[in-house]
């Protein structure tokens, strides 16, 4: 077995020069976590316009890893969709496509799924408050939680 090629990151770290210096957080950065709880009532629609903020601002300069996010409450239907993002793109972290609350309730979501959202860096402007966001006219649930769990690095 032959090494084929070192990472970006790798190659600064063992040749670190004024050049080629990591961005914080990137390597060697601080991994932190804010969880929080949206509980959803009976009368609660979480359509395209409707959503729940949760946690706690994000400092500027950090960067998502990872979101889980998991519902116990069942939609009032088949199904009902959510995305996980932000005031400046709701759906940075988390799109419908992964989201979808099912009718038994007890899903659990891994993200971000959105490339970009892999690693963004939070510019404190109108994307360090994490929402969980309803989709169109498809997010009917019925009284539950929805868990969510925010790893970010920073430094």
């Amino acid at each position: 077995m032959a090494l084929y090629a070192n990472g970006t990151n790798y190659g600064k770290s063992i040749d670190p020069s004024s050049a080629n210096i990591v961005d914080p957080g990137v390597l060697g950065g601080k991994l932190r976590t804010i969880t929080d709880t949206a509980v959803v009532t009976a009368s609660t629609t979480l359509k395209s316009s409707n959503y729940f903020q949760v946690g706690a601002k994000l400092p500027t300069g950090a960067q998502v890893v990872k979101i889980i996010f998991g519902a116990t409450c069942p939609a009032l239907g088949t199904s009902s969709f959510v995305e996980i993002g932000d005031e400046g793109n709701q759906r940075r972290y988390l799109t419908t496509a992964a989201g979808t609350v099912m009718a038994t309730g007890g899903a659990t979501f891994f993200g971000p799924n959105v490339a970009a959202g892999m690693n963004y860096v939070v510019t404190g402007t109108t994307d360090n408050i994490i929402r969980i966001t309803g989709y169109g006219n498809d997010c009917l649930v019925t009284t539950g939680n929805l868990n969510i769990t925010v790893l970010y690095t920073v430094e």
